[in-house]
């Protein structure tokens, strides 16, 4: 065989490896990177925290989903209740994202319920599924907090974490309020735009392809993790929060997850929901970069959410 057809050869085989990694190997290991690998991030600012930090006494309790995961959090008691706030941290943390959180719920006379989501933290679980799974997670941890106290329970969450709250509310219509932090409008469009994100990281970035890589890695998402990443749909979901107290905060730059992700959906969620937009260009960060606005808001929604369902029906439409 000539020179000149070696070299020929060697060229296709090398691009049919090149090929069979970026849309064969790639998509895979993101896949299995973004579901079954147990990673958490190193949580620098709230290392070493507890609600005692704060002047909170708390409880270490352990309770267990639908689903038979056994999850871990703090409880932490308010003298006289209005009811309950679980908060819900993001993806690769842990209740120590939201322990800051905690004084100024207490201050707001309202039990205060954190844990760790399935695959996170010293919970169990094997997956992570973006809201998906982690639903039922919420739901849990609202039957763990009703064991303790009466009155209603608000859902708090921050990135994965305000995915599953509104996922986890909008199959519960017994949910008083939600305050639903920088999250995703599906799980699709998320990984699309993380996906022209990482294109833009480096020139040399632009050649992968945003498809088919983008729907291979949802395909994989979905394989590894055991579920269906078309499913996890917090826009729809947000259009069954109707006549509820919702509040949608986002950081004004955030690239991750842009300001007009929170109003679209405030529009799914209808009339009686607002948004939050906070100067900063953190993901996640809003309650640090806005802490005064931040508070103000979400305690006119648990005003609203203790005053029960006559305020949330002020606008006429059935609970």
């Amino acid at each position: 065989m000539s020179t000149p057809r070696v070299f020929k050869w060697a060229g296709v085989v090398l691009l049919l490896v090149v090929c069979g990694v970026v849309f064969g190997w790639v998509p895979y290991w993101f896949g299995g990177l973004a579901t079954i690998r147990r990673f958490q991030y190193n949580d620098r600012a709230n290392k070493g925290l507890t609600p005692v930090s704060f002047g909170l006494a708390f409880e270490d309790v352990s309770f267990q989903t639908p689903d038979g995961v056994p999850l871990k959090g703090w409880w932490i008691s308010a003298p006289e209740p209005k009811g309950t706030v679980v908060l819900i941290h993001g993806l690769n943390r842990s209740r120590l994202e939201m322990v800051k959180k905690t004084p100024f719920v207490h201050q707001q006379d309202w039990n205060a319920l954190l844990f760790d989501l399935r695959h996170h933290g010293a919970s169990g679980g094997s997956v992570s599924s973006f809201g998906w799974f982690e639903k039922q997670d919420a739901e849990a941890a609202k039957a763990y907090a009703e064991s303790r106290s009466k009155g209603p329970v608000v859902f708090w969450g921050v990135s994965l974490g305000a995915a599953t709250a509104v996922l986890a509310a909008a199959d519960d219509r017994s949910v008083a309020g939600v305050v639903c932090d920088s999250s995703y409008r599906s799980l699709p469009d998320t990984v699309t735009h993380h996906l022209q994100l990482f294109r833009g990281f480096r020139w040399w970035m632009r050649i992968v392809p945003p498809w088919p890589l983008g729907p291979e890695v949802l395909y994989w998402m979905g394989r590894r993790g055991g579920f269906d990443p078309a499913a996890v749909n917090v826009q729809a979901a947000a259009g069954r929060l109707s006549g509820r107290p919702v509040l949608f905060v986002c950081n004004a730059g955030d690239r991750r997850m842009p300001p007009d992700i929170a109003f679209d959906l405030k529009t799914a969620a209808g009339e009686r929901a607002k948004v939050l937009v906070v100067p900063g260009n953190t993901h996640g960060e809003a309650y640090r970069d806005g802490k005064a606005a931040y508070e103000s808001a979400v305690a006119d929604l648990l005003h609203e959410a203790a005053a029960g369902p006559a305020t949330r029906l002020a606008s006429g439409r059935p609970n």
